[in-house]
C-alpha cells in the first residue's frame, strides 16, 4: 500500500473540507476525474466481472439479458442512490443532478435496481432464444427449460458487495465514513503507514470504510464460493442474505459514525433490510421453494379465489339447510292444525329451498372440478419447469 502514502498524513495535516484538491486522481484535459468516481467505475465493473463469470461458467445460462441489464441497470443505480442520498438529507432536492457535490446512498441504487431487476429477467427471459436445453429427471431425454429469474439473482446480488468494497476506497480519499477519536498508539502506526488520510482535524480517527469494506469483501467470497456448495440451499438465497447481511453490517456500524454522516431515519431502514432478509428467507424455504413447480402468479390467484367463493358458497349452503329444516318443523305444526293455506305455503317453500340446495350442491362440485382443472393447469410439467440450477 506505499502508494497510499503519496496522500497527505500527518506530517502534513488538513483539515477536512480544506479542499486541497487531494481527492483528484488525475485530469483529462479540462475533465476532472475524482478518486470516489474511479473506484465507483471500478465498482462497477468488477461487480460485472464476477456476475458474467458466475452466469457464463457456473450456472451456464445466457449472459445477454444481464448485458442489456447492465445498460438500464447502471442509471438506475445512480439515479436511486442519488434519490435516497436527498431523501436522507445528505444531499439537496435543488442540486439533485450535481452529483460532483457528493451524495450517493447505496441502499437506494440496490433498491431501484431491484425493482428494475424484478420487472426486466421475468420479461426477457421468456423469449425462446433465451431457454436452455436440460435433461428430464424421469427420462434422462433433453428437455427445453426456461431460465428462473432467481438464477440470476444469486449470480448477480452477491457481487453488490464486491462494488461496495471498491466504493468505500471512494469515501477513503474523500475523508469520509470515519468513527470516533483513535487512541490506540498501535493501530495508530499501521494509520500512519497504510491509511494517512485518517488523520483528520489534528487526530487519528477509526477508518469506518476499512472496516465496510473487509466485512463486504469478506462476506462476498463466502457467498460468492461458500454459501454456493450447500447442497440443501434454495435458489434465491445468496441474494435473500445479501439484505440480511448488509442491514445487519450497517445497523452495527452506524452508531460509531461521525455525527456528521449519521442520518436517524437510517436506523429505520436498515432495519427493514434486516426484516425484510428474514422474512423473504423464511418464504423462500416454506413456500416459494414448493410453488416452484407451478406458475406461481396464476397459481395463487387461483387458490384465493377458489378459497373465498368455495367459503361462500359453503355459507350459502349451511343457510339453506337451517332454514329448509325450520320450514319443516312449521310444516309439521301446520299440517297438526289443519291450515290447509299456510300448509300449502310452506311446501311450496321448502320445495323452492330443495331446489336452491341442489343447485347449489351442483355448482360446489362443478368449481371443485374447474380448481383441480385450473390447478392442474397451472402446475409446469417436465418440459416447462424453470431452470433451477438442476435443482
Amino acid at each position: 500500500m506505499n502508494w497510499l502514502t503519496t496522500v497527505p498524513g500527518p506530517d502534513n495535516p488538513f483539515d477536512v473540507l480544506a479542499g486541497d484538491g487531494s481527492e483528484i486522481a488525475f485530469h483529462i484535459g479540462s475533465l476532472t476525474i475524482a478518486w470516489y468516481g474511479l473506484f465507483v467505475f471500478f465498482g462497477f465493473v468488477a461487480a460485472i466481472i464476477f456476475a458474467v463469470i458466475k452466469l457464463w461458467k457456473w450456472y451456464k445460462v445466457p449472459v445477454d439479458p444481464f448485458y442489456w441489464f447492465c445498460l438500464m441497470g447502471i442509471p438506475m443505480a445512480i439515479f436511486g442512490a442519488r434519490f435516497w442520498s436527498c431523501c436522507l438529507g445528505d444531499a439537496k432536492w435543488n442540486s439533485f443532478w450535481e452529483f460532483k457535490g457528493g451524495g450517493l446512498a447505496i441502499e437506494g441504487g440496490v433498491m431501484f435496481t431491484v425493482l428494475l431487476a424484478c420487472w426486466w429477467f421475468p420479461f426477457i427471459l421468456k423469449r425462446p432464444k433465451y431457454q436452455i436445453r436440460d435433461l428430464s429427471k424421469d427420462t434422462n431425454k433433453p428437455v427445453i427449460r426456461r431460465v428462473s429469474m432467481w438464477v440470476y439473482v444469486d449470480a448477480v446480488v452477491p457481487c453488490i458487495l464486491l462494488g461496495q468494497f471498491f466504493g468505500r476506497w471512494g469515501n477513503y480519499f474523500n475523508q469520509e465514513l470515519y468513527g470516533p477519536t483513535l487512541n490506540n498508539d498501535s493501530f495508530c502506526w499501521f494509520l500512519r503507514d497504510c491509511l494517512p488520510r485518517m488523520y483528520i482535524n489534528g487526530e487519528w480517527h477509526h477508518p469506518l470504510f476499512f472496516y465496510e469494506a473487509l466485512a463486504n469483501l469478506a462476506f462476498f467470497l463466502i457467498l460468492y464460493f461458500g454459501i454456493e456448495m450447500i447442497p440443501s440451499r434454495k435458489a434465491g438465497d445468496l441474494g435473500i442474505v445479501y439484505f440480511l447481511w448488509y442491514g445487519i453490517l450497517r445497523m452495527s456500524l452506524e452508531p460509531l459514525r461521525a455525527s456528521q454522516y449519521t442520518f436517524h431515519v437510517t436506523y429505520i431502514t436498515t432495519g427493514l433490510w434486516i426484516a425484510a432478509g428474514i422474512i423473504i428467507l423464511l418464504l423462500n424455504h416454506l413456500l416459494i421453494c414448493k410453488l416452484r413447480n407451478k406458475s406461481p402468479y396464476y397459481f395463487v390467484w387461483e387458490q384465493i379465489r377458489y378459497s373465498r367463493v368455495n367459503r361462500s358458497n359453503i355459507t350459502r349452503l349451511k343457510a339453506k339447510n337451517h332454514s329448509l329444516q325450520n320450514k319443516k318443523d312449521s310444516l309439521a305444526d301446520v299440517s297438526r292444525q289443519s291450515n290447509a293455506s299456510e300448509y300449502k305455503q310452506l311446501s311450496d317453500e321448502i320445495t323452492q329451498l330443495n331446489n336452491d340446495i341442489f343447485n347449489l350442491q351442483n355448482k360446489i362440485v362443478i368449481d371443485n372440478k374447474t380448481h383441480e382443472l385450473n390447478t392442474k393447469k397451472f402446475t409446469r410439467t417436465e418440459e416447462q419447469m424453470l431452470y433451477y440450477l438442476n435443482k
